[in-house]
């Protein structure tokens, strides 16, 4: 995002391939999130695949490594308010709830504090909207998350071995977020660290 706007792009190959078919690698902006594996929960295809957008909104998209156990009763109460779906994937109703929830008027920051509790499951998840970053994870922590915060950079991954890969040979200083926790961080934040 160069916060007005979110790009999705969803293809199937190495990053290496996605990035010479899309010249990725020259995109500009503050933050972004990607997503390096197909979806387990749904149909094994490119829609079907991560990150997912909130459709019927502008500039939500997550990716999310667990499973809602109360996605169809949440997602019955979203389609009764007129929401549309187009997968069968509770990534899909993460991304729809949160960009609900920020179209009524909440903060990030709280809307993610809440999702902990209206969530069921063990999940770990990362937003991305135009103006924001966030992550929240469950009470029971089961679904790891890796995050590293430094002056110049902010990176977040399921595991430690993708951020030793983007920074070789390079001690880092990671954490994993405590269960039941979220963070946010604001455009103008991550900017001043790009």
């Amino acid at each position: 995002s160069i916060g007005s706007s979110l790009e999705i792009i969803k293809d199937i190959g190495t990053s290496i391939e996605v990035d010479a078919a899309y010249g990725l690698s020259e995109f500009r902006g503050t933050h972004g999130i990607g997503h390096v594996r197909l979806a387990t929960e749904s149909i094994v295809n490119v829609s079907c695949a991560h990150p997912f957008w909130a459709y019927g909104f502008n500039d939500v998209a997550i990716v999310h490594n667990g499973q809602i156990t109360n996605y169809h009763k949440m997602k019955r109460r979203l389609m009764q308010r007129g929401f549309q779906f187009r997968t069968e994937n509770d990534s899909e109703l993460i991304a729809v709830y949160l960009a609900d929830k920020l179209d009524q008027g909440g903060s990030l920051d709280d809307i993610l504090a809440a999702s902990v509790d209206e969530f069921d499951g063990t999940f770990s998840f990362l937003v991305a909207t135009s103006g924001a970053m966030g992550f929240a994870k469950d009470y029971l922590a089961a679904k790891p998350m890796v995050v590293l915060e430094r002056e110049d950079i902010i990176a977040v991954a399921s595991e430690e071995v993708s951020l030793n890969r983007l920074f070789p040979g390079e001690a880092l200083l990671t954490y994993e977020p405590f269960p039941g926790t979220h963070k946010t961080w604001e455009r103008s934040t991550l900017a001043t660290r790009a």
